[in-house]
């Protein structure tokens, strides 16, 4: 089964591009702003995982909707992964089960 997630890049606040991805992308009712809900991580055991990726991790890991500039996004990509690929939920509705 496959499941379906955005894929997005964007500059950061110490402009550097990263990526993350989240099953939910909405219009924000804030002007010139995208909201970005249940943002999860793939894990990509097989590959090399770069410094970076345990940052983004550290910097989402209680956030529950995020809030990006549009003029910050880069791209946004809707991709598709097989069931099987492993994702880390980094925010759960429990606060006292967070998953890293």
């Amino acid at each position: 089964m496959r499941k379906k997630l955005f894929k997005i890049i964007f500059i950061d606040e110490d402009k550097k591009i990263q990526t993350i991805h989240a099953s939910e992308l909405n219009p924000s009712s804030f002007l010139g702003l995208v909201e970005i809900s249940d943002i999860v991580f793939i894990d990509k055991s097989e590959l090399i995982i770069s410094p970076d990726d345990g940052n983004l991790k550290e910097k989402f890991k209680n956030v529950e909707r995020s809030f990006l500039p549009l003029n910050s996004i880069i791209r946004i990509d809707e991709i598709m992964i097989e069931k099987e690929t492993p994702v880390i939920r980094l925010y759960s509705e429990t606060k006292d089960e967070i998953t890293s």
